[in-house]
């Protein structure tokens, strides 16, 4: 990702962060990091996930996020469960599908004009953060992933039977 993108999806990251109203009791930071033996125990980490492979296609994990459409184009206020359930979905099983956010290819999915602060705001109203490496690592590996669609099956060769 240029850094101006990368400058960008840290602005609106504090921004989401900055309208949301913290409680008296606690102000909570989301886990960025990895937790590991060496860092120091008032960082929020998060236990990461076991590898897994990417899909072979981002359409299926991608149209998960549908329920949010609402919430993403700016026309509902709120988020829904179902929509929770897709982002957290696509944060545990698919992250690097998001890179087809930073190439537009999520509109497919989400029809209307997506509010990308909206977006990033998922991961608080969801409460479970994309890691910036979803995002940092699209550029860098974007030959590997996955396409929108799965490839079209080559055509059939066979030839009708000679009479």
């Amino acid at each position: 990702m240029a850094p101006s993108a990368l400058l960008a999806l840290l602005v609106a990251l504090a921004a989401v962060s900055a309208l949301q109203q913290p409680s008296a009791e606690a102000i909570r930071i989301p886990p960025m990091v990895a937790c590991t033996p060496r860092l120091p125990k008032f960082i929020p980490c998060y236990v990461p996930q076991p590898l897994r492979g990417p899909p072979a296609e981002c359409w299926t994990p991608l149209s998960k996020l549908a329920p949010c459409a609402g919430f993403l184009t700016a026309s509902d206020s709120s988020v829904s469960s179902a929509c929770c359930d897709g982002y957290k979905y696509m944060v545990d099983y698919a992250a690097i599908c998001f890179c087809h956010y930073s190439n537009g290819d999520i509109g497919k999915i989400v029809p209307g004009t997506l509010n990308s602060t909206r977006l990033f705001g998922l991961s608080g109203a969801c409460g479970s953060v994309v890691r910036l490496e979803a995002f940092t690592d699209c550029d860098s590996k974007f030959d590997y992933v996955p396409p929108m669609t799965p490839p079209s099956p080559p055509p059939s060769s066979s030839l009708p039977p000679a009479a």
